[in-house]
């Protein structure tokens, strides 16, 4: 099995949400935070035979990397790494002892806040914290515009970036972490859930989509 470019570049993304990865049967993959706080889902182009636990996904890829064109043969006990006649015995980690999302899908309770993120505002989101040393993402709707604010919430004073991303005829604030939002880069189509919880659906990647949860002193009127 050769993993595609797009395999390669989601378990580098998945790398950055938790260390642990469980290759599950099939032609899914999925993450979760160690904190549980977010997770991702995805199809791939490859189909996986066993499950399979890699208990230091940046190790692994650095395994792959140091290949060509590595092909892959899995077992229950290692998987195979073979680029002509160079090879690494990779080990499976003892799957207890790895941390992995649950087998049942998440569904948001309710779609309360619905927005389009642009890939151009969602770079934008990731600049400007850095440059601002902002750690608060806020979504935030005052019954006309629906606005994200880059800042730090506990400062009104602060510097911050706001960026006009649609209209509601509700009010609202619903506050994320910079930390948090690991997405690939791309457009998203935004769901939030007065339960404390949102959704990302890339759009134009599949079905690719992250679960982030949101901070408990979001608040809905």
């Amino acid at each position: 099995m050769k993993l595609s470019k797009e395999t390669l570049g989601l378990l580098k993304n998945y790398s950055s949400i938790n260390s642990h990865l469980l290759f599950k049967e099939g032609n899914k993959l999925a993450t979760i935070s160690a904190q549980k706080n977010v997770m991702a889902s995805a199809t791939v182009a490859e189909h996986f035979d066993k499950d399979f636990a890699i208990y230091d996904l940046v190790e692994f890829l650095g395994a792959l990397s140091l290949f060509e064109d590595p092909d892959l043969t899995f077992s229950d006990k290692f998987v195979n790494i073979k680029d002509g006649k160079n090879s690494i015995k990779y080990y499976a980690a003892d799957a207890s002892n790895i941390t992995a999302p649950p087998a049942k899908q998440i569904v948001l309770p309710s779609e309360d806040v619905t927005f389009h993120l642009s890939a151009a505002t969602f770079q934008l989101i990731q600049r400007t914290a850095s440059v601002l040393h902002s750690s608060d993402v806020s979504i935030v709707g005052d019954g006309s515009d629906m606005k994200i604010v880059v800042g730090d919430k506990k400062n009104a004073s602060s510097n911050c970036y706001e960026s006009v991303v649609g209209s509601t005829d509700k009010t609202f604030k619903v506050n994320l972490k910079v930390e948090n939002l690991k997405m690939i880069a791309g457009d998203y189509d935004v769901a939030v859930s007065s339960k404390k919880i949102s959704r990302f659906k890339a759009t134009g990647n599949g079905d690719l989509t992250y679960y982030v949860a949101v901070e408990a002193d979001t608040s809905f009127e």
